[in-house]
């Protein structure tokens, strides 16, 4: 990926310019905002991978509120939440957003280079894991992602009306396409490693 692309949600300013200026010291191009409605319009002209998001913005909406808000306009931003505090209430929305991370303040530098190596190394692996995937016709999709399922060819053709002759083909080509050896089970081991999510 190019461009590491981060906004930083964050009321208290002191806190989010220090945030900032560590992200930035590690080579990462950043935003920093203070309240939903501005992040809501800064994620639509920067278009950022990752949003890293204080939970409690003062009164009114919640960077909770934001993050579901954004995944309309960006469904692909991935999340590191930051808060002083938690409780279960509060965990169960931050799980219901799918977050990559939750970091309890007062954070340290170390806490937020790794948090956001971490995240942009998954982003990466997601993306790459999209591109290969993106040569694949719809019915080769249907197919690995069956396989991923661990049906055998006789059931992925019955499951989409065709022969197994014509699923036995459509393997081939994905094991060209995705540039897997053609080994014994190397595709259904490709499957279940990338077709998890």
């Amino acid at each position: 990926m190019k461009d590491n692309k981060i906004l930083i949600l964050e009321d208290d300013i002191i806190v989010g310019i220090d945030l900032q200026e560590v992200l930035i010291a590690n080579g990462y191009n950043t935003i920093l905002v203070h309240n939903y409605e501005t992040a809501l319009i800064q994620a639509k002209l920067f278009k950022p991978n990752l949003a890293i998001c204080d939970i409690n913005l003062g009164k009114g909406l919640t960077g909770i509120d934001f993050v579901k808000d954004v995944y309309v306009l960006l469904p692909k931003l991935e999340i590191i939440y930051v808060s002083a505090f938690s409780n279960k209430q509060m965990m169960d929305e931050v799980a219901a957003t799918n977050s990559l991370n939750y970091i309890v303040k007062p954070w340290n530098e170390d806490q937020i280079k790794v948090s956001v190596k971490m995240a942009f190394n998954y982003i990466e692996k997601k993306y790459s894991h999209e591109d290969l995937l993106s040569g694949l016709s719809l019915t080769e999709y249907k197919i690995i992602d069956l396989i991923a399922k661990q049906k055998k060819s006789k059931e992925i053709g019955a499951l989409l009306f065709i022969s197994d002759k014509t699923v036995r083909n459509h393997r081939y080509n994905i094991i060209k396409k995705l540039n897997i050896p053609n080994d014994n089970n190397s595709l259904l081991k490709w499957a279940l490693t990338h077709m998890k999510e």
